[in-house]
């Protein structure tokens, strides 16, 4: 019989949901129909995932779903976009390229955790695995592919957000955001029943066979 071996990759800074989704018309005529709206998300205490996707209970006990839950009315989106995870060395590398203004959650992700390295495809492999810091519980979450950056975000990153960016420039943001720098989308093992996930939950890559156990 074997065992798995798991590398630490930090804990869990922030967690977050997005009600009713961060792109919205743009007010009034003008060159562009839509801009991303970061204070639309709603930073909470916790999130409950299943292989449905994340809801959380705010303060005043209101459920909520995240827009990409398969369960939410106004989903407009695929089915396997259900969990978005980012790094903060990430938001380090944005800030340093675009300004102050992105701050920690407002690329959107539900699950932001807090690493010293920049965390690309390679670097993840096809798992990443949460542990409940009361229960010790581990939720597996499995990697779908990372978050293709959109052209409002890119516009927001700038703070450009109701201007047509010159095609070359819009490229550059994209190339800058992309491959992982956005963040990650996975679902939950559909093994697991619901977990929970709070900021202080320890963050590991699942790893392969360590040997025979003794």
């Amino acid at each position: 019989m074997s065992k798995q071996t798991e590398r630490p990759m930090g804990e869990v800074k922030l967690v977050q949901l997005q009600p009713n989704g961060l792109i919205i018309d743009a007010p009034g005529p003008g060159p562009v129909r839509s801009f991303y709206d970061a204070g639309r998300r709603v930073e909470v205490d916790s999130l409950q995932i299943s292989p449905r996707g994340i809801e959380a209970t705010l303060a005043t006990g209101e459920r909520v779903l995240d827009i990409h839950h398969l369960d939410h009315p106004d989903k407009a989106y695929g089915d396997d976009d259900l969990v978005c995870v980012g790094f903060s060395a990430h938001y380090d590398a944005m800030r340093r390229e675009f300004g102050e203004h992105m701050v920690d959650g407002s690329a959107g992700e539900n699950i932001l955790i807090d690493c010293p390295d920049e965390i690309w495809p390679a670097d993840l492999g096809d798992k990443l695995a949460i542990e409940n810091q009361d229960s010790g519980e581990m939720a597996m979450l499995e990697m779908v592919s990372f978050a293709e950056p959109c052209v409002e975000f890119s516009r927001f990153c700038v703070q450009r957000p109701y201007e047509k960016l010159p095609g070359r420039h819009l490229g550059e943001i994209l190339r800058f955001l992309g491959n992982g720098r956005r963040g990650f989308l996975l679902v939950l093992n559909d093994a697991i029943d619901v977990v929970t996930v709070r900021p202080g939950d320890k963050v590991f890559l699942p790893g392969g066979d360590d040997g025979p156990d003794s």
